[in-house]
């Protein structure tokens, strides 16, 4: 086990990585001689039922805070365990792909809809990784999900990545009457879950162990109720109120 609070992980070779790495400036952080990306999922659903208008990542504290400490603590460990080695913490801001990575190692299937499916939590997990010059062992992936199609067939954009649901509320510029009208059909004040909700793998997924999640689940978001450490914090609190009033006007 990683660390007694990560219960998911694999490990992907980092010469699997590489050549796909993603250029940002958080790549100038990688270890000079990075053998192994260690690959994490963090569960974050809370209840069988999906909240009222946000989407589950929405539902709970900000991933940024409580991943990111986790992972933290899992690299002293490993700091402490092999002191000549170096190891890199990376969430979300990642050079790593990180689906492609996650799949590679076998810590979850690839889904038509270009999410990891876990096996246990399903596709409701927060990914982030741990990249080392330590040689370990690689773990073996690559599968991909039944292909049913479920996902694309209820997507309310066909999968279209430009003008996906979640992309569109949280969208600061001035919106279509095309991509008002989406909202207010999703009914979704702050992301969009429909593809994940209708996948037959996520079906019997379990619920998160992590307290921080459980802990600070919200079922809906409310006009006056506090913004620190959400998701949706650093959009501000206008585009979240623009979106509840497009639905309101239903």
């Amino acid at each position: 086990m990683l660390s007694a609070n990560i219960r998911e992980f694999s490990v992907c070779e980092f010469s699997f990585v590489s050549p796909l790495l993603i250029d940002c400036r958080a790549k100038t952080r990688l270890p000079k001689n990075a053998k192994s990306v260690i690959m994490a999922a963090f569960p974050y659903k809370v209840k069988a039922e999906p909240p009222k208008n946000i989407s589950r990542y929405a539902a709970v504290k900000d991933y940024h805070i409580v991943c990111a400490k986790m992972l933290n603590d899992a690299s002293e460990q490993l700091k402490k365990a092999f002191p000549n080695n170096e190891f890199e913490v990376f969430l979300d801001n990642s050079p790593i792909p990180e689906v492609a990575a996650a799949n590679h190692s076998g810590l979850g299937l690839l889904g038509k809809n270009g999410l990891l499916i876990n096996k246990k939590y399903g596709s409701f997990v927060f990914l982030g990784e741990i990249v080392t010059d330590l040689e370990l062992n690689a773990d073996q992936g690559g599968e991909k999900c039944l292909g049913c199609g479920r996902c694309i067939c209820a997507c309310p954009t066909n999968m279209c990545k430009a003008n996906c649901l979640s992309s569109v509320n949280q969208q600061k510029k001035d919106l279509t009457d095309a991509q008002i009208d989406l909202i207010r059909k999703s009914g979704c004040v702050w992301g969009c879950d429909i593809c994940s909700e209708v996948c037959p793998l996520n079906k019997n997924c379990e619920s998160t162990y992590i307290d921080e999640f459980i802990n600070s689940y919200r079922n809906e978001f409310l006009a006056d109720e506090g913004m620190s450490e959400r998701a949706y914090t650093w959009r501000g609190k206008a585009v979240i109120e623009r979106n509840q009033k497009i639905i309101s006007e239903k």
